[in-house]
């Protein structure tokens, strides 16, 4: 599956996130704790990313390097996500570094509804319905990556490549949202008088997704709406019966980001929006690229 310009367009933006990342660490070096090996670590990424594309320009019939460029951004994916994390939660030593912004996303929410929606929606709360929305919840760690192992394995070289362009733009733009207004979410900063009990594996997803990011600062905007609806988008238009099994996956999820208190319903708008942002610029990236 040989490398298209869509390949090149998601290594810049993943290379340029880096930057932007080592950027951040130098300017702010006095409030992050071993501020000199996340730079190290950034800048590493950095020249696997250009080495890979590099190596695989020199060697254009090499299997092996064809494969490692198509998909290195997921693992570059997955690091900056790390990246961002160590960043916006680095504040043990200084706690007016990047503080927490939950009390504009809960003012946020009850403009809209005159009240907290996850309290709300405790009066709904059983276990059975627990369960499912833990696993539609769980299901966003799998959606795009099914698609992209779909559409790579079916040789759709141009829809497997947008494909990847559009989900990692999607991420970046989601991970820039946690450094303007970092939040950890309802299920830690309002009272909630009913637990969320399951039936089987709610626990065991839940206790995953807590011990992987204990309080994690990635709330606004939801990046389980923006990746689910894209992610949707892109399966209608290059594998319909994906985008129908996806549909109400999808939908599911949407509502367990809420019903989970995992965030606030002005994170799921906002998740919803930059979706839209990434749809138009990918459509406007595709239509100069002319592929």
């Amino acid at each position: 599956m040989k490398p298209s310009r869509y390949n090149l367009l998601a290594e810049r933006l993943l290379f340029s996130f880096f930057v932007f990342l080592g950027v951040f660490i130098v300017l702010f070096r006095m409030f992050i704790v071993s501020w000199e090996s996340l730079l190290a670590l950034v800048a590493g990424a950095g020249a696997v990313l250009l080495l890979t594309a590099g190596v695989q320009r020199k060697r254009p019939e090499s299997g092996f390097w064809i494969t490692v460029r198509n998909w290195i951004p997921i693992p570059g994916i997955f690091f900056g996500y790390r990246m961002v994390l160590f960043l916006i939660n680095n504040d043990r030593n200084h706690p007016a570094f990047m503080p927490c912004r939950d009390e504009w996303l809960i003012a946020a929410d009850r403009w809209i509804f005159g009240a907290d929606p996850t309290v709300w929606l405790e009066r709904l709360t059983v276990p059975w319905l627990t369960e499912l929305m833990q696993i539609f919840y769980a299901a966003n760690y799998f959606l795009p990556l099914t698609l992209g192992i779909v559409l790579y394995l079916k040789g759709e070289r141009l829809p497997y490549q947008k494909t990847l362009f559009a989900i990692t733009l999607g991420y970046i733009l989601s991970y820039l949202g946690y450094f303007v207004i970092p939040a950890i979410g309802p299920r830690f900063t309002l009272p909630h008088s009913v637990p969320l009990e399951g039936i089987l594996i709610r626990e065991r997803l839940a206790g995953l997704i807590y011990a992987l990011d204990p309080a994690p600062r990635d709330c606004f905007p939801s990046g389980h709406t923006q990746i689910s609806l894209v992610t949707l988008w892109l399966a209608y238009r290059f594998r319909r019966g994906i985008f129908y099994l996806y549909l109400p996956i999808v939908a599911g999820l949407v509502v367990s980001t809420v019903y989970l208190r995992y965030h606030y319903v002005i994170d799921v708008i906002a998740g919803a929006a930059l979706a839209g942002v990434v749809i138009v610029l990918a459509r406007g990236a595709e239509k100069r690229i002319g592929e």
